[in-house]
């Protein structure tokens, strides 16, 4: 059996934040996702969120049983990565509220089609 390799996951920085990425290859999901590492404990307030990466742009979005898009209106497949948040809303508040680790939740994460 062969060890699962993660790469490129960690950018130590995006704008002042430190993210774990779960890469679209690895999800299934016509995006790249960011985990904020930081999560409850960022020096920025805000409600639990991950940030998908469309174009050059970071779109927040809420992490809740129906999430929501936090700026800008609509961007393609957005249903897609909706659901997806909805699905692992469990695993990725753990991960905002510092239950689990950056490593943790990408392997709860990845390698899963949705």
């Amino acid at each position: 059996m062969s060890k699962i390799q993660f790469h490129n996951k960690k950018l130590k920085n995006i704008d002042g934040f430190l993210v774990a990425r779960a890469a679209s290859e690895e999800t299934g999901l016509p995006y790249d996702i960011l985990l904020d590492s930081l999560g409850k404990n960022n020096i920025i307030p805000g409600c639990p969120r991950v940030g998908v990466i469309v174009g050059d742009n970071v779109i927040p979005v809420r992490i809740s049983d129906d999430p929501v898009i936090l700026s800008r209106g609509d961007f393609l497949n957005a249903n897609i990565v909706l659901n997806w948040v909805a699905r692992y809303k469990t695993e990725l508040l753990r991960h905002w509220n510092k239950e689990i680790t950056d490593l943790e939740i990408l392997e709860s994460v990845t390698f899963k089609r949705v």
